[in-house]
């Protein structure tokens, strides 16, 4: 991992530091990111739910193309600084076959402490919105 020089991250940078590639390919979802309001609890590792749908499933038969880093940024609206980035067992996704396509398992493992310490309060500087209702809906690819 590489020191991030100023407090304005790119998203290349990010994915960098988190030992990606600049740019995201064509069907992988490495990065999942999502905002939270203040004050909101943060879910315990394992304890994560979101309602991605089927890909899951298509993550377990495929890993490199899952997510394998949660991004959490301060707030519901830009500017969006990082708060903290959890690490995700790409081997677990989709153990939760029987649950509700809206509300599954999103398989953190904890808080990746050194990618954290680099770029915590940082700000993103990348164009997303989270526009759906509900938390479980909100939240992005990078």
């Amino acid at each position: 991992m590489t020191a991030i020089p100023d407090h304005a991250v790119s998203v290349p940078e990010l994915r960098q530091v988190l030992g990606l590639p600049a740019e995201r390919a064509d069907g992988v979802r490495d990065l999942l990111v999502v905002p939270r309001s203040p004050g909101t609890p943060v879910p315990a590792a394992g304890s994560w739910r979101m309602a991605l749908g089927d890909w899951p499933d298509e993550w377990r038969s495929c890993p490199s193309a899952a997510p394998q880093f949660l991004v959490m940024l301060h707030g519901l609206a830009a500017p969006y600084f990082i708060a903290t980035i959890e690490e995700i067992c790409v081997s677990r996704w989709g153990e939760d076959t029987d649950g509700s396509f809206a509300s599954r398992v999103v398989p953190v493992t904890g808080a990746a402490c050194e990618a954290t310490a680099l770029v915590a309060g940082a700000l993103l500087d990348c164009d997303i919105t989270f526009g759906w209702q509900y938390p479980e809906e909100q939240y992005a690819f990078l």
